[in-house]
């Protein structure tokens, strides 16, 4: 990789004297008794704290994590904020606690403070003495724990336990100060290197994982060997500092040390003592269930134990987890180097996913990719310990990262360019966070996960496109050797990269880690000229954006190739690019690691006609169902198109559309001929319609833009149309949409068009649109409103044009709705509607097609569909009854029927009767009853009208568009006269159907 003149080139000052590393260090002595039927765990610990910091502490404080899952937490609360009720909602006995009592430091005893209540994760002692730097103290207590029954890390069912968290564990004391954060969603964990002794009480057939080495006792492993004739390696002598045990019966005596008595609950005879020892981790963890099974192995000294449920024998049992948990120790020692501790333990935990411990890996599967991650955080996290409250990028994404080189290693997939679109998107949005902020300071704890895992994993990316692969390697290994068993933090990585590279990288760290910052640079002028028996090619290229980053700038000869790197600063560089062939194509960032949003500007190419400046199109032949979209160019699919009507009879043409990035440039294209062909009216018809949406120049965060134009059988006119969307999280909370648009619509040719809805007057329509959705309590939920007005015109004067006197040259119209739907456990469907709607003027009511509709969607909304536009189209003629949604969506009655002003009810509710998920076609197929009713008001057919039925609805999606198909049954129309199948029955109850491509509303 070339050096990155630009970074070397910044001025900085000097920098100041960096202080002297250091870490506290801890002993726990812990002693406790699990009390199955109460779920409980409790005992006694007594920690030995020195300090090895500068400063003089005057308090202590712990972490009771547990306390978390309980009603008033932090936890539950910002979960409350999210609209997740995990555990504000539960009683007792589900919800869980955590307990201190008889605390003491060098045996004065001290009162507990809450510093964050009502949270109470965090307890506060102050010290009966001040702690000097250098000097020590000892802090006891007694403490009981007990996980809730909803699972997250932690959890407990039945007699399967995952404590994640249970004893109280020491606050981290570092150059921040105490580090008293609560347990939240958003962060993890933090904590204290030193060594941990626990003796665990619990019954005889528990079988167990956790922290460390069984020093002593039996951890269950040998009763639930799947592989007995593998001898279990227990590593019982790996440390030599451990304190000596022997054993009597089924206990565990110690042999040195104080003498401490153990709360042992009735039938002791059932029970057994297991002693753990650890030494150089930051926290311990336990996981036990009597069904777990074992399987064991070894790589490179390291013991290797999996402990599975009943069922899992084919994805966790017979050497699948153990294998690839050894492949996982391989690839990580090539990625870092040699793993710092004895033993890792993967248990298949209550939760789902996965989380790291020190020597653990608590996964809700065995798969490879999730090995790869979890024991990847043993190395960034567990033995590279950051403050994930306050950098969780620093293992999230490490973690991801390492899991990218993974895959491309193995796989050969380029994992930047499948994540890189999604993260640019959400900038684009503007629904980005840095990837470096507190945890608590995120929008939400999508966008936490999304910054700290997938946003973190680009930022490695680009420090290693920036450095090369080569020093990327090489930062990896020393940052790891130089590092391990330590506290680390982004200056100390960011030491090692520029040590290793020889480059400051501080410009792009600051950028990377603390901005949202676009890139986007643009070719400029481009210059080749032949020099003696080569070519040179001058090349501008043009920074848009904040965003700056070192860009590679390919120039393609006929018969080579070359690449140089920019610097990327400045607005406006050039470089001089030499081949030996005549130049035939310049690309700026081909390989897309600059993360450019628009690939649009940065390209020149020779082509026929001379040089263009767009990068080559992606044509393909299109379908109904799915469009393709590209990071570097625009997508353009050609589709024949083909419909029906009365006058002009068969038309056939071709539909084009474009696309860039999924997002901008969603231009499209319609030119077909009305033959005339199995038409009695002899017509032709020559149809175009053209639309420009979202074209990359007008970039605005949520904002749609759109402008079309059409000549479509009868009718001429055109739209302009801004939408802006507006919402604050990515997953929770209201989605809000304002919208303006100007519509001009003018009918020219009445042989198209239905006189029952469209009267000869062209209208001129400005509307303004607000609307918001949002999701409560399992409700979707739904609100619009629309309001504005018009003119309506004809050149030979509107009476004569219409045949009626009070037809309003201005008008107004507006229509309210709202929607409440909601799907129970994939059973039940329940859906509820309320519509209003008004056009009137001041002596009448506006031209038809600017009337409220009865029934569905009025001729404006029906007008962009060729199957319902015109008269005698497939899907309006006199035999098929269709129903596009909309207006009053009275379905049953006749879809001509408007009224100046109408209020109108419906509701649906649907029982599931297959459910087919992940396939193509009847995904899921229900029987649904319906009733709609609306009260038109002003000039209207009728009053009242109502009907009810019941219907069948399936589900689909072909490529990435997803479709319902209904078929309704009317079985009671109160106005059969009025009815869309008025034909069938005059009576009110009796026989009627309806179809349509999409849901009731």
């Amino acid at each position: 990789m070339l050096p990155l003149l630009s970074l070397l080139a910044v001025q900085q000052a000097a920098p100041a004297p960096v202080a002297p590393y250091w870490q506290q260090r801890v002993a726990y002595e812990i002693s406790a008794s699990l009390d199955e039927a109460a779920g409980v765990l409790a005992g006694t610990q007594r920690l030995r704290y020195v300090n090895n910091s500068p400063d003089t502490l005057d308090r202590i404080s712990f972490h009771l994590h547990l306390n978390a899952f309980r009603p008033g937490s932090r936890w539950a609360d910002r979960d409350s904020v999210e609209r997740n009720r995990r555990y504000n909602d539960l009683k007792d006995p589900d919800y869980g606690f955590n307990h201190v009592s008889e605390v003491a430091v060098d045996g004065t005893p001290v009162t507990a403070l809450w510093p964050l209540a009502p949270d109470s994760t965090i307890v506060r002692f102050l010290l009966p003495r001040r702690l000097a730097p250098g000097d020590s103290m000892v802090v006891t207590m007694r403490w009981d724990a007990r996980p809730s029954t909803v699972a997250r890390r932690q959890g407990r069912r039945g007699r399967a336990f995952d404590f994640a968290h249970s004893y109280p564990k020491v606050v981290v004391y570092d150059k921040h100060g105490w580090q008293e954060r609560p347990l939240e969603p958003a962060g993890e964990f933090y904590g204290e290197w030193g060594t941990y002794l626990v003796e665990l009480d619990v019954p005889s057939d528990q079988v167990m994982g956790a922290t460390g080495v069984p020093i002593c006792g039996d951890p269950g492993w040998d009763k639930a060997n799947r592989v007995p004739d593998r001898p279990i390696d227990y590593q019982r002598g790996f440390y030599a500092n451990a304190p000596k045990y022997s054993t009597v019966g089924t206990r565990c005596v110690r042999q040195t040390g104080e003498p401490r008595d153990v709360a042992v609950p009735p039938g002791a005879a059932q029970r057994k003592t297991v002693v753990w020892y650890a030494e150089d981790v930051h926290h311990w963890a336990l996981s036990m269930n009597p069904q777990y099974l074992y399987e064991g192995t070894a790589w490179n000294g390291i013991g290797v134990h999996v402990l599975y449920r009943p069922g899992d024998e084919q994805s966790w049992g017979g050497g699948v987890g153990t294998g690839r948990t050894v492949k996982a120790l391989q690839w990580l020692d090539h990625v870092y180097g040699k793993y710092a501790w004895p033993q890792i333990t993967m248990v298949h935990r209550i939760d789902g996913g996965g989380t790291e411990f020190p020597m653990m890996m608590h996964n809700g599967s065995a798969s490879q990719g999730l090995i790869i991650h979890e024991l990847g955080h043993n190395y960034t996290q567990g033995i590279l310990a950051n403050n994930e409250w306050r950098e969780g990028w620093l293992d999230e994404g490490f973690s991801e990262f390492q899991g990218a080189l993974y895959n491309e290693a193995t796989q050969h997939r380029d994992e930047f360019l499948l994540t890189e679109p999604f993260i640019t998107g959400l900038d684009l949005a503007g629904l980005s966070d840095p990837v470096s902020i507190p945890a608590y300071s995120y929008r939400d704890f999508a966008t936490y996960n999304t910054s700290i895992y997938t946003r973190a994993e680009l930022f490695y990316h680009q420090l290693r496109y920036i450095v090369g692969d080569a020093a990327m390697a090489q930062i990896l290994r020393t940052y790891y050797d130089r590092w391990k068993l330590k506290h680390v933090d982004e200056a100390a990585f960011r030491a090692v990269a520029e040590e290793v590279s020889g480059m400051n990288l501080a410009p792009f760290f600051g950028q990377a880690l603390h901005t949202t910052d676009l890139v986007d640079y643009k070719l400029g002028e481009v210059k080749p000229r032949r020099v003696g028996s080569g070519w040179e090619t001058l090349v501008e290229v043009r920074r848009l954006e904040d965003g700056r980053m070192p860009v590679e700038v390919w120039v393609l000869g006929d018969q080579d190739t070359a690449m140089v790197r920019t610097e990327g600063l400045a607005p406006s560089e050039r470089v001089v690019v030499a081949t030996k062939s005549k130049p035939k194509q310049v690309l700026l960032d081909p390989r897309l690691r600059t993360r450019d949003w628009n690939m649009l500007n940065n390209a020149w190419r020779r082509g026929w006609l001379g040089a263009t400046r767009e990068p080559k199109r992606e044509h393909y032949l299109d379908t109904w169902f799915s469009e393709r979209t590209a990071r570097d160019h625009r997508t353009e699919g050609w589709l024949p198109v083909a419909w029906y009507n009365d006058a002009a009879g068969i038309t056939l043409g071709l539909r084009t559309r474009e696309n860039y990035f999924g997002r901008f440039e969603q231009n499209s294209a319609m030119f077909a001929w009305g033959t005339g062909w199995e038409s009695d009216d002899d017509v032709t018809d020559r149809v175009y319609q053209v639309k420009f949406q979202n074209p990359t120049w007008l970039r605005h965060p949520g904002q749609k833009q759109t402008a079309e134009f059409w000549n479509l059988e009868g009718r001429f006119g055109g739209r302009v149309a801004v939408e802006q969307t507006a919402r604050a999280s990515m997953r929770s909370g209201p989605v809000h949409r304002y919208g303006a648009s100007l519509t001009w619509l003018q009918p020219d040719d009445f042989r198209f068009l239905d006189r029952g809805q469209w009267e000869d007057a062209g209208t001129v329509e400005g509307m303004l649109s607000a609307g918001v959705t949002d999701t409560r309590d399992g409700w979707a939920l739904g609100a619009s409103i629309a309001a504005g007005g018009g003119l309506a015109y004809n050149r030979r004067g509107l009476a004569t044009a219409t045949g009626r006197a009070d037809l309003e040259p201005f008008y107004g119209r507006g229509t309210f709705e709202l929607t409440a739907t909601r799907r129970v456990r994939d059973k039940m469907r329940y859906g509820f509607r309320l519509f209003g709607g008004v056009a009137t003027g001041e002596n009448g009511i506006p031209a038809k097609q600017r009337q409220i509709y009865l029934a569905g969607a009025d001729p404006l909304e029906r007008f962009s569909n060729p199957f319902l536009r015109s008269t005698g189209a497939l899907l309006v003629r006199p035999d098929v009854n269709y129903h596009m949604t909309g207006g009053g969506n009275l379905r049953a009655f006749a879809p001509s029927l408007s009224a100046e002003a109408l209020v109108a009810a419906n509701v649906d509710i649907e029982r599931t009767l297959l459910l087919r998920a992940g396939k193509k076609l009847f995904q899921r197929v229900s029987l649904g009853v319906f009733a709609d009713a609306g009260q038109p008001i002003g000039e209207r057919p009728f009053d009242f009208a109502m009907d009810a039925g019941v219907g069948l609805r399936a589900e689909h999606r072909i490529g990435q568009t997803l479709f319902t198909t209904r078929f309704d049954v009317p079985l009671y129309v109160n106005r059969p006269a009025f009815a869309q199948d008025a034909d069938a029955t005059q009576e009110k109850a009796g026989f009627r159907w309806l179809f349509s491509f999409e849901p009731g509303f």
